[in-house]
């Protein structure tokens, strides 16, 4: 996404005359003439507009599915145009100026870019809540600093990140992978160019030809560097090959799995001057285009060949149209789809475009449903606005202004590139506080009287509480009594949601090793309980905890990524170190309950399942396992989380949809005919799944997980369940 290179104007030149840029020893500059004004290419414009008009449709309209490989075009041109920067430089001047290097790329990356940062942590704070703005403003000082693609690595790998809305600044992290590549190549080419100097050095007393060994220095720079860098892209596309498979998640933003596309548009800037022939260049600007608009269609985020070899598709189509445009081009022009004058303007502001859309359409969700008319519109109403205003007023000035101009060992004072970008801020600031004084209006004071778990009575466990509790689980149980009781705000408040656990997954192993067993209860109950399961048998967690001390129960837990109930699969899992273990302890007789549950979201083997729980009631233990709840969509989760969302939103999923995944474990208990416990009627009814029920909001995210809130008023309803499941006095 950098902007063509530009060549100095005669008063840079006269700035820099005096600088002290890092010189090659011996290494004279080229006797060629110089070479003429470097030009805009208009292809390459337009590869920018449909680069990122692909990309901000994927995100927005989710229509093309393929439409993210956008990014790859522009790692792709950015390695092109940047390259070909440094190699023209090298040979106008025989070395490398750092400083006015790094110089540009600030100008060109920063202003725009803290802009956008700064715009999105104020919304986030607005919008989002504290919480999760805390965690936008971590990613904030990451993308500052151009690491934002490991942050978000991590968070991709990160069990509890899965089913949640992505960062409004998630888009940051291609910025992170160009960044790291070019702290690191131009120091590539100095070292080529240094070793290759002293070369020149050495050879300079036998050398009659001061002007051709300067000339011949530089071609034979220019063959290592070009040596170098298919080298590099070689590793880099080896390692992503091997990271695609071993961690998908990581090799999504990784540097290393995604230098090999800055590499090829780098290698593109070594080639010759090739004197292609008109149509020559149609056909290969005509099967680049084709490429990239078959990736589009063809490339799907969850395919497991992505980013390696899949990408190739995209990248290898844009190094076409690229090279259908180099050398003399006297009787060529680009075809009309990438030299119009409104791929042109797109393709100027295609940065601030790249750099506004996202964090427009996270944020909108928290206002307007995702699909819908005017969530379209004024995304990509505000994007366009918003990003053509950036260009000319902060961007374009920035970057044309003598601010930070690198001068010596000094920095020159700042200008008027400055004033923009202070009265945008100044903007945001503004607006920041106005939406906090606004949104506080539709969104309640999170601190509100929430559910208490009622407990089951000792004496007599099927007995209904006193008292009517109408939160969460006891409106649908108590539909009558409940109807038309106030319960004032939602619980938990929808800013707060992702940290709504109670402590379900403080003994949670999350990577491959031993589990970490937690006992919960009297240490002197005389009913021993275990619950061993996923993250879904974690969440069940605060609802059973109350009902321990009434019930007599000790309760062990053995939850973990992974682990799932089942004999020792083939597969690995992130349990399969601990399993063999834990179901010799759960079929050694010392339980007298084994409480077990699992996500619907995979299916596991069912023969396997059917075999350990076998086991387990053979042994004398009683295997309970709870049916899983359903599965609630990515909108359904942004429909209860909407400021002003409560009860009568409408917010839900279709149940075909939701329960469309069988629960493979409650179906190998019924063959086996082992009790189960089936809340499916409690979570939905007349074919719809709400969101919301009694003012509580059911699910956490997308990937099933519930609240610990609901989980609270499921508490006696469960232990009821659990007791009439086995049969238990």
């Amino acid at each position: 996404m950098s902007p063509p290179a530009r060549a100095l104007s005669a008063r840079r030149r006269h700035i820099n005359r005096g600088t002290a840029p890092l010189r090659i020893f011996g290494m004279p500059p080229s006797p060629r003439p110089a070479p003429p004004v470097h030009r805009q290419r208009l292809d390459i414009q337009g590869l920018r507009a449909i680069a990122v008009l692909a990309v901000i449709a994927d995100h927005v309209l989710h229509w093309p599915n393929g439409g993210f490989v956008g990014v790859d075009v522009f790692f792709v041109i950015s390695g092109f145009l940047i390259t070909g920067l440094l190699l023209r430089e090298v040979e106008r001047t025989g070395r490398i100026s750092f400083g006015r290097f790094y110089e540009r790329r600030a100008k060109r990356i920063l202003p725009a870019a803290v802009i956008v940062l700064a715009a999105t942590v104020v919304s986030s704070f607005v919008l989002l809540g504290r919480d999760e703005a805390k965690s936008v403003g971590v990613d904030a000082i990451f993308s500052a600093v151009f690491l934002g693609n490991w942050r978000f690595a991590q968070q991709g790998v990160d069990y509890f990140e899965q089913g949640t809305p992505p960062s409004p600044l998630q888009h940051f992290w291609s910025l992170g992978v160009e960044e790291q590549f070019y702290l690191v190549w131009p120091w590539v080419m100095l070292l080529i160019v240094v070793l290759v100097a002293r070369r020149v050095s050495a050879g300079a007393g036998a050398a009659t030809d001061g002007a051709g060994s300067g000339e011949a220095a530089f071609l034979r720079a220019k063959r290592l560097a070009r040596l170098a860098i298919v080298l590099l892209t070689a590793a880099s596309f080896a390692w992503a090959l091997y990271e695609t498979t071993a961690n998908p998640a990581v090799a999504y933003f990784s540097t290393f799995s995604r230098a090999w596309e800055l590499g090829i548009g780098a290698f593109l800037a070594f080639l010759p001057r090739i004197a292609f022939s008109p149509i020559v260049r149609r056909v290969l600007v005509w099967v680049g285009l084709v490429g990239i608009a078959c990736s589009l269609v063809v490339v799907s985020g969850d395919s497991p060949l992505w980013p390696a070899p899949l990408a190739l598709l995209p990248v290898v189509s844009t190094a076409l149209v690229i090279l259908s445009g180099t050398g003399d081009l006297a009787a060529y022009r680009e075809p009309w789809i990438l030299r119009n004058r409104v791929a042109h303007y797109v393709g100027d502001i295609s940065y601030s475009l790249y750099l506004w859309h996202f964090p427009i359409a996270i944020l909108l969700l928290t206002l307007l449903p995702v699909g819908t008319g005017p969530y379209v519109v004024i995304a990509l109403g505000a994007t366009f606005i918003l990003s053509s205003a950036s260009y000319h007023l902060v961007e374009n000035p920035a970057r044309r202004a003598t601010w930070f101009q690198w001068s010596g060992r000094r920095i020159r004072g700042l200008t008027r590139a400055w004033l923009p970008t202070t009265a945008a801020v100044a903007v945001i600031a503004v607006v920041g506080v106005a939406g906090f004084a606004a949104v506080s209006q539709l969104r309640p004071d999170p601190a509100v009287a929430g559910p208490d778990a009622q407990t089951v009575s000792p004496a007599d466990p099927s007995a209904e509480p006193a008292d009517v509790d109408c939160w969460g689980a006891g409106s649908a149980l108590r539909p009558d009594a409940c109807a038309g009781v106030d319960l004032g705000a939602l619980a938990p408040a929808p800013e707060t949601l992702t940290d709504d656990t109670d402590g379900a997954y403080d003994c949670y192993a999350t990577t491959d090793g031993p589990l970490q067993t937690c006992a919960l209860g009297a240490e002197n109950a005389p009913t021993r309980v275990a619950l061993v399961g996923d993250s879904h048998a974690a969440a069940l967690i605060p609802a059973l905890r109350p009902q321990l001390d009434a019930l007599g129960w000790r309760l062990d837990t053995f939850v973990g990524r992974g682990c799932v109930l089942m004999e020792v699969p083939d597969q690995d899992t992130d349990c399969d170190t601990a399993r063999s273990e834990v179901n010799e302890l759960l079929t050694s007789g010392e339980y007298d309950i084994v409480i077990t549950t699992s996500t619907r979201q995979w299916e596991m083997p069912i023969e396997s399942q059917r075999s350990i729980l076998e086991r387990i009631r053979d042994a004398g233990t009683i295997p309970v396992v709870v049916r899983d709840n359903p599965l609630p969509t990515e909108e359904s989760i942004a429909c209860t989380t909407r400021l002003g969302a409560s009860a009568d939103s409408g917010c839900g999923t279709e149940a075909d949809v939701a329960l469309a995944n069988t629960h493979t474990l409650a179906d190998a208990a019924d063959e086996l005919g082992t009790p189960v416990v089936d809340f499916t009627d409690l979570y939905c009814s007349d074919g719809f799944c709400p969101g919301i029920m009694g003012n509580v909001l059911v699910y956490r995210d997308a990937a099933g997980h519930i609240t610990a809130t609901w989980a609270t008023t499921l508490s006696a309803p469960l232990a009821r369940a659990l007791l009439e499941a086995t049969g238990t006095p």
